[in-house]
């Protein structure tokens, strides 16, 4: 039979060698998430600007005899470092750009130019005031919503170009998931 002190160092060595496995499928298991994370993001950048090109594709070829109309919607979220609340990841961002894209796409591509170039200055103002009101609404991005508010917009050549700033709803940001 073997002594107590023998089986004692033995036992306290396997116990030594399942801890550092444990250990070991942690820091494995954290660095496999942190890389499989940063392949979702680079994926869901890379979905949406080749969807945006088709669009941009299709658009252009519905279009190329048209110089003064809108041919592509160009959503930017502006980034105030003074707000309270936190930045949105850049998934939710991106999910959040297409979907103002969508809702502003039915209602200004293939449209005039001088809506917003030309015309009196109340009807520039009053269209201005018609896109703010179309983009400031609450998004549902991936069981969280979002408010967007219509910060500025430009026009270069056939783009219109809309910025937002986007915050996490009031409702939202007080849940518990």
């Amino acid at each position: 039979m073997p002594s107590l002190e023998l089986i004692g160092r033995w036992l306290s060595g396997i116990g030594l060698f399942a801890a550092g496995m444990v250990v070991g499928a942690a820091v494995y298991m954290s660095v496999h998430q942190a890389n499989f994370s940063l392949l979702v993001e680079r994926n869901t950048v890379l979905v949406d600007e080749n969807d945006n090109l088709k669009k941009e594709l299709q658009n252009l070829n519905k279009f190329k005899n048209s110089q003064s109309v809108i041919k592509k919607i160009t959503v930017r979220v502006e980034n105030g470092t003074s707000s309270p609340t936190p930045a949105i990841d850049p998934i939710a961002e991106q999910e959040l750009k297409q979907q103002v894209q969508k809702v502003l796409e039915p209602v200004y591509v293939g449209h005039s130019l001088t809506l917003f170039t030309s015309g009196a200055e109340d009807q520039r103002t009053a269209e201005i005031l018609k896109l703010r009101k179309i983009v400031s609404q609450p998004y549902t991005v991936k069981e969280h919503t979002y408010k967007a508010e219509f910060s500025s917009m430009a026009i270069v050549q056939t783009e219109l170009i809309v910025y937002i700033k986007a915050s996490a709803s009031a409702v939202d940001s007080f849940s518990f998931h």
